[in-house]
């Protein structure tokens, strides 16, 4: 049997228990009252029901990580993340205006302390967002996505492109492949815990969400009696008052986490590409690919740009 920590800090655990544990948090109280039939159905105990409900909840969370994810990159329901959109935006125009007002044309070295540490500072702020060319224009950092998590996601997905040229999202396995084992494991263990961040984070959100509409039942039913289809306790209220705080607290927290979870993945990422890249352009280059449409076009083009990098 595995020791406890190892136990806790296994993919499972993260993936599945963590967000299952949040989920129960928030949907236990509101089917607490149908328990002793469902125990007495089958024959269990409270722990095991509580454990069955945690692990089924975590399931269903960690089934839909992709649309998880394509929500938080905005990509899905795009009106969830429009105004986080317009404020990184914002943020990100005044960072890079503030730069060139304090360093200007001049190099790092000519500034003075104060102003490095400054310009330092702003600099990790970019470093969120990806270097990319528009219409021919040299690189810049660019808001490729709504969310902050986005577009440091966007970071490591195109940094084949901005570094070398491909694309990275379709070698991403390659590249995988042609780096160490001991690499390929760090990377998976950051990769694993930082998607373990976001599926709590959304477990969180959707505590928010359902006591939050819990409490919009129950001014419903203040001010309309007959709309009322089922009565809670009356301690219900102060209990979903409570949920939701916590659920928005969560949320927050655990999306914060996930920023730096990702940092950390893409920087792991990021090297695996430059260390692999040699071997991959060898690959590239001699491997005689069958006539298979899409593959042959994706090599074709790939051969193309490794023999004239020059040419555009």
């Amino acid at each position: 049997m595995k020791p406890l920590e190892d136990a806790f800090a296994s993919d499972v655990f993260r993936r599945v228990i963590l967000p299952g544990i949040v989920l129960c948090a928030g949907l236990h109280p509101l089917i607490s009252r149908w328990m002793p039939a469902v125990q007495s159905l089958y024959g269990i105990g409270p722990t095991t029901f509580i454990v069955a409900e945690i692990i089924v909840l975590g399931l269903g969370i960690s089934s839909a990580t992709q649309w998880i994810y394509y929500v938080y990159e905005g990509f899905r329901l795009e009106w969830l993340t429009a105004f986080a959109g317009e404020i990184n935006r914002s943020r990100l125009s005044r960072q890079k205006k503030r730069l060139l007002k304090i360093q200007g044309e001049r190099e790092f070295d000519d500034l003075s302390r104060r102003e490095k540490d400054e310009v330092t500072k702003i600099y990790e702020y970019l470093m969120d967002f990806p270097l990319l060319s528009r219409d021919g224009s040299p690189m810049e950092y660019s808001l490729e996505r709504p969310t902050r998590l986005g577009n440091i996601i966007a970071t490591y997905e195109l940094y084949a492109e901005s570094r070398y040229g491909i694309d990275g999202i379709d070698f991403w396995y390659h590249f995988l492949n042609l780096a160490s084992d001991a690499t390929r494991k760090e990377f998976d263990e950051k990769y694993s815990f930082a998607e373990s961040m976001v599926l709590a984070s959304f477990a969180g959100a959707l505590v928010a969400v359902l006591h939050f509409l819990v409490l919009i039942g129950f001014a419903i039913g203040y001010l309309k009696d007959t709309l009322v289809l089922f009565r809670l306790p009356v301690g219900s209220m102060k209990v979903s008052i409570s949920l939701t705080l916590f659920g928005l607290l969560v949320w927050f927290l655990f999306y914060l986490a996930s920023l730096s979870a990702h940092r950390e993945a893409g920087a792991a990422l990021r090297a695996i590409i430059d260390s692999a890249f040699p071997k991959f352009s060898d690959w590239a280059t001699t491997m005689q690919v069958p006539a298979a449409g899409e593959t042959v076009e994706k090599i074709t083009r790939l051969n193309e740009y490794l023999k004239h990098p020059d040419r555009t």
